[in-house]
């Protein structure tokens, strides 16, 4: 059995990430269940998690897992957290924070919330959670030295004081200012690391150890049914490698490298609309159209949303016209989503495809190494925009992402600055002259 420890600053340099049979990874991301494609011999162990600058973990990656057979555990921060609100839905719950969960002496995520580094200086925490503030305090005052009134002002003191300015001098001064600085002075020196330690280091590495050693409670049995909703189905495009290297593309950056660079996407992105609808809809004559849905549509009114290009008002005669319609407004159920997955039209290229992703992800990897500015994130939209027009070689770019599949513009952009550079340069390539037009 491999452990899956998602763990940052409760666990920052702890021994226990090292012991045989733990495999860790840094505090859990929305996807990362997805990314690893975990199976029933292994076991995950969520102890911290990321928000705010990143999406955290979604209850239902949690559910789908379990639902897969894969044992979830939560402990200490975020994952106590979790493990409460999933708690009769599978997911079990250890350690002192998650028992503080589950009978309401602390109800919010800032509880637990803290600042803290990056991998580079192993995750260290910069500030203190209110959770360590209360174990010390039940700690000073079980051993006679803070009286219970103290205890509670400091607590109440400490959760005035946001999560992300919690810091040692933030707290002393706090309490300097209320008259209870000798108290806080108390706390703050058994805060230190070298003391008996803090309340999310000490449920982790328990956590850990009972799980190593088959002491932690099973899950409990039981069915459970997970809506196959369409965020679902995004979620594990997003997410899922295309290949069993979890570090390589995800499903979803190889099929937006097959609709941004195959010269020929528009036309499979047709014959897929069609091959799609004509078992669903058999009463729609797709071989006469128009049909009677585009009755009312003129041409105006599709020109005006931009699901017709204002030169193809003229250009197209009706049934081609219609055609149009019809794939720029594909989607699949529930209206959200064109595509839920890679297509089976694509499977006998996928090798090719997901080399090719990577090659050109990598450039971009390498131009944010070379040049730490550099974020394609922050790429001008109007510069996306006008790349791939270029590349694509059109005039109207709303309707050129319908036909190459993206659902619209903001999905297209999302989908397309990763590959950024790489549009540029064979834009650049392109238009470069060539030997026999160069000047003499």
């Amino acid at each position: 059995m491999t452990i899956h420890v998602f763990a940052g600053p409760s666990l920052s340099r702890s021994p226990v990430l090292a012991l045989d049979g733990v495999c860790p990874h840094p505090p859990i991301a929305h996807g990362d269940l997805y990314r690893l494609r975990l199976s029933g011999e292994d076991t995950v162990l969520i102890v911290d998690g990321v928000y705010q600058h990143t999406a955290p973990i979604r209850h239902k990656e949690i559910l789908e897992l379990y639902a897969a057979g894969v044992p979830v555990y939560g402990t200490a921060s975020l994952g106590a957290l979790r493990a409460c609100e999933l708690h009769g839905h599978g997911m079990v719950g250890l350690g002192t924070v998650y028992a503080w969960y589950q009978d309401g002496r602390v109800i919010s995520d800032a509880d637990v919330a803290l600042t803290h580094g990056d991998a580079d200086i192993e995750f260290r925490a910069f500030t203190h959670a209110l959770v360590s503030v209360l174990s010390v305090t039940d700690r000073l005052v079980a051993a006679g030295r803070l009286d219970a009134t103290a205890a509670s002002d400091v607590v109440e003191l400490a959760r005035e004081v946001h999560f992300s300015s919690r810091t040692n001098a933030a707290l002393l001064a706090a309490a300097d200012e209320r008259g209870t600085g000798a108290a806080m002075r108390l706390v703050v020196d058994e805060l230190r690391g070298d003391r008996l330690g803090d309340i999310k280091r000490i449920d982790a590495e328990a956590a850990v150890r009972d799980l190593l050693a088959g002491a932690a409670p099973e899950p409990p049995a039981g069915d459970v049914t997970v809506p196959l909703t369409s965020y679902r189905r995004e979620w594990r495009l997003q997410h899922t490698p295309a290949t069993a290297d979890p570090d390589g593309p995800t499903e979803r950056q190889v099929l937006a490298y097959a609709q941004l660079f195959l010269p020929d996407f528009p036309d499979r992105h047709t014959a897929h609309v069609l091959g799609n609808l004509r078992p669903e809809y058999p009463e729609i004559g797709f071989d006469d159209l128009p049909p009677a849905w585009m009755d009312g549509l003129s041409p105006d009114e599709l020109v005006r949303r931009r699901i017709l290009a204002p030169g193809e008002r003229d250009t197209l005669d009706e049934k081609e016209r219609a055609l149009r319609v019809l794939v720029r407004t594909f989607r699949r159920r529930s209206g959200r989503l064109v595509y839920e997955e890679i297509p089976p039209e694509l499977a006998a290229d996928l090798p090719e495809l997901t080399g090719q992703s990577a090659r050109l992800l990598r450039l971009t990897e390498r131009a944010m190494w070379v040049n730490p500015k550099f974020h394609p994130g922050d790429v001008p939209t109007q510069q996306l925009d006008d790349t791939f027009a270029a590349l694509w070689r059109t005039d109207h770019l709303p309707t050129a992402v319908l036909d190459r599949g993206f659902r619209s513009l903001g999905e297209f952009r999302e989908q397309a600055r990763p590959y950024f550079m790489a549009a540029r340069a064979v834009v650049a390539m392109n238009d470069a002259p060539r030997p026999a037009d160069a000047a003499l």
